[in-house]
Order: structure tokens, then C-alpha cells, then sequence
């Protein structure tokens, strides 16, 4: 009696079909952030326009909750693109002085708007990928202000290899923070909670590490840290 052949499924190992999904997402996110960062530059570059016309305060203020709404989508949009976007990171000499004063004149902006006073200070030298060690603290120094109220304070401390971003603001709900690195996970009402998990992954990849040194009702502090130079 003949034998039936064995059909045997060909099948992807494990490593290989993350890889593939993290392909497959990283392509969406893309295709996504391009069809969503369009219309929202075109409605901040109006809006921007109709704010410089406009004379009546309560007009002026409305015009400047629809920028602020813009430009936490676009933070959104930015999360998640390098949430899903993966790549061989970099390993060059790092200027943390200069990582930590570019940082903080980019988000000087939102610090004003939120009422909060951000400064840095130190120098360091480090080994890193200057992409994603930006990405990194901009989404840390940007949690920082959010944790803050009106006349809160925001410090970026720059020692060798390692950035501390000291704030004064409410602290990391207790029930958060053995999840604080983990997609989705926020203290906030509002926002994805990919901020902290992109900041971490960015850190990781390129050798280095984010961590929660202290929180409490006083502030919180988190270091970011990289590869020493050889």
C-alpha cells in the first residue's frame, strides 16, 4: 500500500515572525504618521495665521487650544512611529552638554506655555545614537513638564554619561510605576502612555538604559544613562 505523502507546513520560527510584525507595523505607523502629520501641519499653518489676525483674547485663547491640541497629536504621532520603527542604532561619541541644551531650547516652548521654569546644566561625553538619545529626553523632559503644575521647575542635569531630569511636580502614581516602561501604561488621563516605553526602548537599544531613581509627591527623577567613551 502507497504511502501518502507528509504535507508538512512551512512556518516562520519565532524570531522571525516578530520580526516580520515589527516590519509590518513599522510600516503602517509610517504610512499613518504620514497621512496624519499632512492635515495636522495644514491646520497649524492656519491656525497660526488666523491667530495673528485676530485681536479678541477669548478668540486668541480658543485659536491657541487648537495649536496646543496640533501639536500633542504630532507627539503622538511621533511616539508611535518610533514605537513601531526599528533600526540598527549608532555608536558615536556623544556630546551630553550639547544633547541636553538642544533638548531643553526645543522644549523651552512647551515649558513657557505650561508655566513651568526648565533649565540645564553640567557637561558630560558618552557613546550613543544622537537620534534616538534625543528622542529619549525630549519624551523624559517633556514628561517632566507635564508632571508639573503653573510655577513648577524642571532640571536637566548633565554628568558623564548620565542625564538626570530632576522635576518638582505630583510624582508617579504608586499603582504605575512597576509598569511605568510598558506600552499603554500612563498616570495621565490623557495620551497613549508611550512616552516613558519609547524613552526606555531608544536607551536600550543603543546600549544604555532609563531608569526611575525617585518619586514622590515632591518630584520625580529619572536618569538616563549610555555607554562611557573608550
Amino acid at each position: 500500500m502507497d504511502q501518502l505523502p507528509m504535507i508538512v507546513e512551512s512556518a516562520l520560527s519565532p524570531d522571525a515572525e516578530r520580526l516580520r510584525s515589527l516590519a509590518e507595523l513599522g510600516r503602517m505607523a509610517a504610512t499613518v504618521a504620514h497621512e496624519i502629520r499632512n492635515p495636522l501641519a495644514g491646520i497649524s499653518a492656519n491656525a497660526e495665521l488666523l491667530r495673528e489676525s485676530l485681536t479678541d483674547p477669548a478668540g486668541v485663547e480658543t485659536v491657541d487650544i487648537i495649536l496646543t491640541e496640533v501639536d500633542r497629536l504630532g507627539h503622538l504621532v511621533s511616539d508611535l512611529l518610533c514605537y513601531c520603527r526599528e533600526r540598527t542604532a549608532e555608536r558615536r561619541a556623544l556630546d551630553l552638554g550639547w544633547l541636553a541644551r538642544t533638548t531643553v531650547e526645543l522644549s523651552t516652548s512647551e515649558a513657557e506655555k505650561a508655566g513651568v521654569d526648565l533649565a540645564w546644566e553640567g557637561d558630560g561625553r558618552a557613546v550613543g545614537d544622537q537620534e534616538l538619545s534625543r528622542q529619549a529626553l525630549l519624551n523624559v523632559v517633556r514628561n517632566a513638564i507635564q508632571a508639573c503644575q503653573i510655577g513648577g521647575r524642571v532640571r536637566v542635569a548633565v554628568a558623564e554619561t548620565t542625564i538626570r531630569v530632576v522635576d518638582n511636580g505630583r510624582g508617579v502614581p504608586p499603582t504605575v510605576q512597576s509598569r511605568l516602561f510598558e506600552p499603554f501604561v500612563t498616570g495621565r488621563t490623557r495620551g497613549l502612555g508611550l512616552g516613558s516605553t519609547v524613552a526606555k526602548r531608544c536607551q536600550l537599544r543603543q546600549g544604555g538604559d532609563l531608569l526611575l531613581e525617585r518619586t514622590g509627591p515632591d518630584g520625580s527623577v529619572f536618569a538616563l544613562a549610555w555607554p562611557p567613551t573608550a
